[in-house]
């Protein structure tokens, strides 16, 4: 057995341990057929609690940069330390260094699929098609830098053209699923889905479908007992990169560049 996978074995283990087991509830059942699942971020938590108790099968988005040794360094540096707003910048970039090793054998035994920010996009939507037509769900967290409620951000609409691809190869419209994960809770709450019309433009579907899913998260938060909503994106993050809030390019282009 492989050491990376002993590995991916053991942070699992110690996850599961800070992880209560969440309930997934359903306002409409998902049939058979594969769908695209859009969730709130939650910091670490939703891609924790959707890869350990959402049990539909299913690959999810990540960062392409995340599964690799050297780009993670930046990666970690800036988008999980929050590295311009630290004083001894030296100590979080060793740090950065130590967490970029452990990442990506994380993530490639966690069904990920890489999600490039340039021209690469295509590779990331030939894999994402590939998964579809052989009856895997998409998990995506697609939230924005822009802030909209206390649950959830924007979110970046560039996902939808998946459902295009995909009608293209196989003639059926793909449901979109809104999805809010919480902790405390303990409860992956998936709403009513929105499908993909391959009658209208897909340049008016974008915004229309990522506005439901994204009204559709915050709706569902609120349904549940009071809790503390966990942003995607902290405050200190916010201080230090609040001139990215707007130009989510920006700053995947700035993690690019500066490594």
């Amino acid at each position: 057995m492989k050491l990376s996978y002993l590995y991916y074995k053991m942070i699992r283990g110690i996850l599961r341990l800070c992880f209560p087991h969440s309930s997934t509830i359903y306002e409409e059942q998902p049939d058979s057929e594969p769908a695209v699942f859009v969730c709130n971020h939650a910091a670490i938590r939703g891609p924790v609690m959707m890869t350990l108790d959402f049990r539909r099968k299913h690959q999810t988005w990540t960062v392409s940069c995340a599964l690799d040794s050297h780009a993670a360094v930046n990666y970690a540096f800036h988008d999980i330390f929050c590295g311009n707003s630290r004083r001894c910048k030296w100590f979080w970039r060793m740090l950065s260094h130590i967490v970029a090793k452990g990442l990506p054998p994380l993530l490639l035994y966690s069904e990920t699929i890489p999600v490039y920010h340039n021209k690469s996009i295509v590779k990331t939507f030939k894999q994402s098609i590939t998964a579809l037509t052989h009856g895997d769900d998409l998990v995506i967290f697609a939230e924005s830098p822009k802030r909209y409620s206390n649950y959830i951000n924007e979110l970046q609409p560039g996902f939808v053209d998946i459902a295009r691809l995909y009608y293209r190869r196989t003639h059926r419209a793909i449901r979109f699923y809104p999805v809010y994960v919480e902790k405390k809770n303990a409860v992956i709450l998936v709403g009513d889905p929105i499908a993909y019309d391959p009658d209208e433009p897909l340049d008016e579907q974008r915004g229309t479908i990522a506005a439901y899913l994204r009204d559709s998260i915050d709706r569902l938060a609120a349904t549940l007992p009071k809790h503390k909503p966990i942003p995607f994106l902290s405050d200190r993050w916010y201080r230090a990169y609040g001139s990215y809030e707007d130009d989510a390019p920006g700053y995947w282009k700035m993690i690019e560049e500066n490594r």
